[in-house]
């Protein structure tokens, strides 16, 4: 019973760790909490405003966001509903952002991106021959995927639509491009499903190049108990 009690608190802390993260961000009184912040490389911000009419705007156009962001439909106005809007950041670096009618008040913010310390990190390359680089991948559930455009026009499209990417990815909530695009992008994925995702470039699907992503379980024990 003992040993049964410490894998099943095991197993509770390994599901409960292995999904992306979600930071929150206060948006209330003409400031940002916190208004600064460091996040790995997939995860996600959530600003929530408390109260007056507020929104957030990247000093780079990659997003603008109060009640949904326009990207997805929303609306990026400042709006004194009390709204949540989310963006999820895959590339490093630095983005700086701003309440566009408080800015004068100091009403400003930044996201630092780094690269995933707390997960295996794995690199695809899609290449100047127009394929993928390992094209064949197998990871656990929980790790992230670095998948780096090496040149040419490339992005990556699940075959079941649940992943575009090239720029970023569908519903990141950002301007970016998820269409084939010669830009050398460079992204973070993190996969949090068991599942296999063939996947292919839209621009060269003709030529049969694809690749595939074998996510498995992120199993602790590998032998049963007696």
């Amino acid at each position: 019973m003992k040993i049964l009690l410490i894998y099943l608190l095991c197993l509770f802390i390994q599901i409960n760790s292995s999904g992306a993260k979600t930071h929150e961000v206060l948006v209330s009184s003409n400031v940002f909490t916190p208004n600064s912040l460091v996040i790995e490389a997939g995860d996600t911000v959530r600003w929530r405003n408390t109260g007056g009419g507020h929104n957030v705007f990247a000093s780079n156009g990659s997003f603008r966001c109060a009640e949904g962001c326009e990207s997805e439909g929303g609306n990026g106005d400042p709006s004194t509903i009390f709204w949540v809007s989310e963006v999820t950041f895959r590339e490093v670096g630095t983005t700086a952002y701003i309440c566009q009618p408080h800015v004068g008040f100091g009403m400003v913010g930044s996201i630092t991106v780094i690269e995933p310390q707390s997960v295996t990190v794995h690199e695809v390359h899609a290449t100047t021959s127009n394929g993928f680089e390992p094209d064949d991948l197998t990871i656990q559930r929980g790790d992230v995927v670095r998948f780096i455009n090496d040149g040419g026009a490339h992005n990556i499209n699940a075959v079941d639509n649940s992943l575009i990417c090239s720029e970023a990815c569908e519903g990141d909530g950002t301007n970016f491009d998820s269409n084939p695009t010669g830009f050398p992008w460079d992204i973070y994925v993190r996969f949090d499903q068991v599942a296999d995702i063939p996947y292919f470039c839209a621009n060269h699907e003709s030529t049969g190049t694809g690749g595939i992503i074998r996510v498995l379980t992120d199993t602790l024990f590998s032998n049963s108990f007696e």
